[in-house]
């Protein structure tokens, strides 16, 4: 079943004001995707589902005033409490674009590209060649979410479900989420990483966006 806007608009309507502590058990895995995007002063920055604008601190600390953020969201009520943080920090070069990452009209060529924990986005091949439209030849890219543990740990996957269904609309991919970036990211290395308690919950994806771009070296449409 593919991702579904409409859904997951009602699904963060209804858990935006208790995200931040919700999700509090991932920020090391936060921690360590930020970290990989290498950012230095200057740098642009596309935060992809960028929620409640819990990776901008991270972001605008290794980037400076100097650099530019762009966080998309679909969900305005998300995207609401993402603006107040910005105001509450000051920072003058966040721009917040309230779209669908398959239709949003990104204003910059970005050195980076960050998704977390976006396993809608990741699915969907619209919106990741909308993204990478947008990104620099050799541009960095980290991604990281959930996705299922070895079977061993079924029970933990039941549990790990019930808590993921909250806040995604589907869960085709689960095993593979990063499985479509190959097609712009041909270097990719993947790794996994335990989640909540469960060993494997998690992964984290990092790789550069060749030298020619990916336009250049990926025909359209996916095989």
């Amino acid at each position: 079943m593919a991702a579904d806007p409409r859904r997951a608009l009602e699904k963060y309507r209804r858990h935006a004001a208790t995200y931040d502590r919700a999700v509090a058990r991932a920020e090391p895995l936060r921690h360590e995707a930020i970290a990989r995007l290498q950012l230095q002063p200057g740098d642009i920055v596309l935060d992809l589902g960028c929620g409640t604008g819990l990776s901008f601190p991270l972001i605008e600390q290794a980037i400076g005033p100097e650099g530019r953020l762009i966080g998309i969201e679909l969900s305005p009520d998300m995207l609401a409490n993402a603006q107040e943080r910005v105001e509450r920090a000051g920072w003058q070069n966040a721009t917040l674009i309230q779209a669908a990452a398959h239709d949003a009209e990104v204003p910059v060529e970005a050195d980076t590209a960050l998704f977390h924990f976006i396993h809608d986005i990741m699915r969907s091949p619209p919106a990741l060649e909308n993204v990478f439209r947008h990104v620099k030849p050799g541009g960095r890219v980290v991604a990281a979410g959930g996705k299922w543990a070895p079977w061993w740990a079924l029970p933990l996957n039941l549990g790990f479900w019930y808590v993921a269904r909250r806040y995604i609309t589907t869960f085709e991919g689960y095993a593979r989420p990063w499985s479509h970036l190959d097609r712009f990211v041909p270097d990719l290395r993947v790794e996994s990483r335990p989640l909540g308690g469960v060993p494997g919950g998690a992964y984290i994806a990092w790789g550069r966006v060749p030298a020619a771009g990916p336009s250049e070296n990926f025909p359209s449409g996916l095989p």
